[in-house]
């Protein structure tokens, strides 16, 4: 039972960081993306532009960061509870 549950914990970690990597790898090549009325303007809008892009970046991937700390710490409180509840059952059985 304990096993399947670590395994499961895992896969979800793992399907976790999986859609984040998709989403930060979609929503950079979204970003990379160049319109065609963006080939005519300026020097100073295509530096705003990349800065923002970086920005983006930068944003999506702390966000990703913090995701997975989150589910790694829920995922933790999730298994302490679990072998708590192990240990008090194991010593009420001896009692």
């Amino acid at each position: 039972m304990m096993k399947t549950r670590k395994i499961e914990n895992r896969l979800a970690l793992l399907g976790a960081l999986i859609v984040l990597i998709g989403v930060t790898w979609a929503a950079g090549s979204a970003f990379a993306a160049e319109p065609s009325e963006m080939k005519s303007a300026s020097k100073v809008a295509r530096v705003v532009t990349d800065e923002t892009i970086l920005g983006a970046r930068k944003a999506i991937t702390e966000a990703a960061e913090e995701a997975a700390k989150a589910l790694e710490a829920e995922t933790r409180f999730d298994l302490d509870n679990q072998i708590a509840g192990l240990t008090t059952t194991l010593m009420a059985g001896r009692r």
